[in-house]
């Protein structure tokens, strides 16, 4: 399963988008498996200007991979711990995301560089077209 992450969302919905935002367009397209979660789809409806309940339609489309409880938010912990002592910075919703996306053994697909790094401490694993 890929968790597809708001950055490659924000990129896919912009009016120029990269290569991430093609391959989201490709994944929709072909009906390929991916979800998203709660915190991502918060992220997305947050910062958009016009057209709200429409996104808030499509984005209701695609499986949600959310937090299992307590254990969720534990890993989340260890991971902000583990990579804040790695001299890496992570958000705590970063943290909660990648803890979901290890939880549900999926791959994160995200043009966000703070989860590269992230993945090189607690092998969370990218999705790279």
């Amino acid at each position: 399963m890929i968790l597809v992450d708001s950055s490659v969302w924000i990129d896919f919905l912009s009016s120029s988008p990269s290569a991430a935002g093609a391959e989201l367009r490709r994944m929709i397209g072909d009906a390929e498996p991916f979800a998203l979660t709660g915190v991502v789809i918060t992220e997305v409806l947050q910062g958009l200007k016009r057209d709200v309940r429409r996104m808030e339609h499509y984005l209701s489309q695609w499986e949600r991979l959310e937090p299992k409880g307590f254990s969720t938010c534990r890993e989340a912990a260890a991971i902000f711990r583990a990579t804040r002592a790695r001299g890496v910075a992570v958000t705590t919703i970063d943290a909660l995301i990648a803890a979901i996306a290890l939880e549900y053994g999926a791959t994160l697909f995200t043009l966000d560089k703070d989860f590269t790094r992230t993945a090189g401490v607690v092998h969370l694993p990218l999705y790279v077209f």
